[in-house]
């Protein structure tokens, strides 16, 4: 009778190749490091993933489920996205300080290395970086319908707006490991919409 595969392989093998990829880069991380990583030979690695575009990827889909729940969910769960814009800066700026502003944004960085030299996974990056524009679009036109923003507001443009901002300033903390960088584009991205807002909230 065929031994059971253990259930917790493939989410340790995904941690682990996220923390490499993370750090090093996808072209940068080997195989060999993930397989050495988790204790395990490269043959076995191979059994739970074909290839390492797969685990890639895998690793990519996982990276952009996380970051969906951490920065995407708690758009809907604003009723101002102005408010919820200036967290998320906020949330980031925290973590960073904690790692020492070291590795940035995962989607961020694929989006950066792979977006020229593989079209599935750019096309992966575009998708879920299309996905966080419209979620937010969609909390600034209900807010704008609200009462909350004035017909000035532009809510694809502002939307599109505020992730450059968030993955600019990303690649700006890293630079100059200074988180403080995210708390400033924070503040800039809640003015920008602010400036759009009525003097007085619907109650």
């Amino acid at each position: 009778m065929a031994r059971k595969s253990d259930p917790a392989i493939r989410p340790r093998i995904l941690c682990e190749a996220e923390h490499l990829m993370h750090l090093k880069g996808y072209r940068s991380t080997s195989l060999e490091d993930i397989a050495a990583a988790c204790k395990m030979t490269k043959a076995n690695l191979l059994h739970h993933f074909e290839s390492k575009e797969a685990l890639g990827l895998a690793v990519l889909d996982y990276k952009i489920q996380l970051t969906r729940c951490g920065c995407l969910d708690p758009l809907g769960r604003c009723g101002d996205p102005a408010e919820a814009v200036q967290e998320l800066f906020v949330s980031a700026a925290k973590v960073h300080k904690g790692n020492g502003c070291r590795a940035g944004c995962f989607v961020g960085n694929v989006a950066s290395e792979m977006s020229d030299v593989s079209e599935v996974f750019r096309a992966k990056v575009s998708a879920f970086f299309e996905e966080w524009t419209s979620r937010l679009e969609s909390g600034l036109l209900r807010a704008r319908e609200a009462g909350i923003y004035k017909g000035s507001l532009r809510p694809r443009a502002a939307a599109e707006a505020v992730l450059a901002l968030y993955q600019g300033s990303l690649i700006l903390a890293r630079a100059h490991r200074d988180p403080d960088v995210l708390r400033r584009a924070g503040r800039e991205a809640a003015a920008m919409l602010g400036a759009h807002r009525t003097e007085t909230k619907p109650s």
